[in-house]
């Protein structure tokens, strides 16, 4: 052994140096593999596969000056997608995961011995900056989030993140739905009291009832009016003379006359004012009978309001969006698989199978391969190698695209309305959480989407909605037509 397999190379591998330095390395690994729990290799596997190790060198705990503006923390780029590869990665491996905890997580990844888990860290959820972890770190224990919001400035992403990636469950007897509720309660801009200034609300809520539709018409006549002052008069155009003259004695208007091809008449402030506010009293009286009423539903509303703009989804989603990855169920968990002809990924031979072969006339060889599905959530893509990371229900895929396939599939679809104003009609179909179904082939780790003339189902199907028994409600196999 040592004459043919060491001996011939010793001048370099066993030279002093070399000898020395591999064996304190070793010693340290053997003495960390005796005393320490293997919890620990797997936290630095996972720091070092996520891309987070330098976090830590970024935020110094120990330097007070940095709420100074000069002196702000800095944010590297945090690559979120390679962090929710890496634990999907880790949990197929079976490790245990903690999400991520407001008085216990790190910077990154750290291992809580007592449980044999690793507790997620806080720089891995989207929208929480080295300067804002430095905050939550220094300013902790927290009780409540009223406490933490007393404590850390914080902004609504920033703290619907934090809440929607569980950071507050252990306040709240892991009650994230709870936690997410009384947040939208005190940011949902509620009313304490109902007055005419509310108006304007309640008729966009649809608050306002059927018996009262004369005085919310009037309540608009009476702003569009506002409009048009000319000195202590009222201009009334074309739209608001209509009104005017098909309700009230038109006696009272002065100037009537063609204006720009358009009949006008002047009314004096004072007149329409005093004509209004004996109009709108019926709504005041409403008010004053209805306020707790009115005051309830209007506020719920407000709640829903808020809530559709920053919580929409389940708790599943919730994690996706902040996280990159489920610690709860996948949202396609329950999909119907055998319905939508999907496969386990794990369970797919690592080479494509021949269905057959046949030739040309030619008499060239074409070999046609046993064509199959796989679901999951994208949580990344890389633009260079034209590839996305799926997240599948039983583990993480790389899938391969062809360059202009990708390019296609890709893009943002915007369009300028008439005045120059650009509004985006979809999204990119492999922004992170999108739900895909993937028609393909396996060739070792990587999945290539393909298909045939005679294969049934499309290239790219994006999952919209799902039922609670699994079946699609909801989806979309092509982009939409950028000229509609």
């Amino acid at each position: 052994m040592w004459h043919v397999l060491i001996s011939t190379n010793r001048g370099y591998g066993f030279n002093a140096a070399h000898t020395l330095a591999y064996s304190l390395v070793a010693l340290q690994e053997m003495n960390l593999a005796y005393k320490y729990p293997i919890i620990f290799w797997n936290t630095a596997n996972l720091i070092v596969d996520s891309g987070s190790m330098n976090l830590t060198e970024e935020i110094d705990l120990n330097n007070d000056n940095d709420n100074n503006d000069e002196d702000k923390i800095k944010n590297s780029s945090t690559d979120y997608g390679k962090i929710g590869a890496a634990i999907g990665k880790m949990k197929t491996r079976g490790l245990n995961f903690s999400l991520p905890d407001i008085n216990k997580s790190g910077i990154t990844f750290t291992p809580e011995i007592e449980e044999n888990r690793i507790i997620y860290g806080l720089r891995g959820l989207t929208r929480i900056g080295n300067q804002l972890i430095k905050d939550i770190i220094i300013n902790r224990p927290y009780t409540s989030i009223e406490d933490f919001l007393s404590k850390v400035k914080v902004n609504k992403l920033q703290m619907v993140a934090l809440i929607k990636a569980g950071t507050f469950d252990s306040l709240y007897s892991n009650n994230r739905q709870l936690v997410m509720d009384k947040y939208m309660d005190l940011i949902a801009d509620k009313k304490k009291r109902i007055t005419l200034q509310n108006m304007a609300t309640l008729i966009s809520k649809n608050l306002i009832p059927n018996e009262l539709d004369f005085e919310r018409r009037l309540f608009n006549f009476n702003k569009y009016l506002k409009n048009f002052k000319e000195n202590s008069y009222y201009r009334l155009d074309s739209i608001a003379l209509k009104f005017f003259t098909k309700y009230y004695d038109d006696s009272v208007l002065e100037s009537v006359e063609i204006k720009n091809n358009e009949q006008t008449a002047l009314i004096k402030q004072s007149t329409w004012d005093n004509t209004y506010k004996k109009g709108i009293e019926k709504i005041r009286v409403w008010m004053r009978d209805n306020q707790e009423q009115i005051l309830d539903s209007l506020n719920k509303s407000l709640i829903e309001e808020t809530y559709n703009k920053y919580a929409d989804g389940n708790i599943s989603k919730w994690e996706m969006d902040s996280l990159s990855f489920y610690y709860h169920d996948h949202e396609l968990a329950k999909l119907q698989n055998e319905v939508y002809g999907i496969s386990d990924w794990n369970n797919l031979p690592t080479e494509p199978i021949i269905d057959r072969t046949f030739r040309t006339k030619d008499n060239k060889e074409i070999t046609m391969f046993k064509i199959t599905r796989i679901a999951g959530t994208v949580i990344d893509k890389d633009k260079n190698k034209s590839t996305v990371t799926l997240l599948t229900t039983s583990g993480v895929v790389v899938v391969k695209i062809w360059k202009n396939q990708y390019a296609s599939w890709d893009k943002q679809i915007s369009q300028r309305d008439n005045e120059g104003v650009k509004h985006i009609l979809e999204k990119s179909w492999f922004t992170k959480g999108t739900k895909l179904i993937i028609t393909g082939i396996r060739r070792g780790d990587d999945f290539v989407p393909k298909k045939y003339k005679s294969t049934e189902y499309p290239l790219f199907e994006r999952i919209d909605e799902l039922d609670d028994n699994g079946f699609i409600l909801k989806s979309s196999i092509e982009r939409i037509d950028e000229e509609d």
